[in-house]
């Protein structure tokens, strides 16, 4: 799994680096045959509504024409690289499921001989 992480001065802090790669190593050991390239971009922004917010994107490719894309803004920047992953978790278990489940159809259709 390759992990590249831009953004503004937040993506140069320490702390949010190893929490990063520390939430990285978490999903690959989750899914080990599952090969990720991950770009997270951290920028702050500022939203009339809600005020300064630190926005967590993650772009995880999966093969060459699959991305799985999740945002996140949080008040604070650990809590919107927390909530990102959490997300992210998330989308790659449906995606998994959705997968054996294509799987397990074409397999019954070529066991009636049909």
């Amino acid at each position: 799994m390759s992990v590249r992480i831009s953004g503004d001065t937040l993506a140069l802090d320490r702390k949010l680096v190893r929490r990063i790669n520390r939430h990285a190593d978490a999903l690959a050991q989750s899914a080990p045959g599952q090969a990720l390239d991950l770009q997270v971009r951290i920028a702050e922004e500022f939203d009339q509504l809600r005020g300064h917010r630190v926005r967590c994107e993650l772009v995880a490719s999966l093969s060459p024409r699959r991305q799985i894309i999740v945002r996140e803004a949080q008040k604070k920047a650990e809590e919107s690289i927390d909530t990102a992953f959490s997300g992210l978790k998330t989308k790659l278990r449906r995606q998994r499921v959705r997968s054996l489940v294509k799987v397990d159809v074409e397999g019954a259709l070529r066991a009636t001989g049909t």
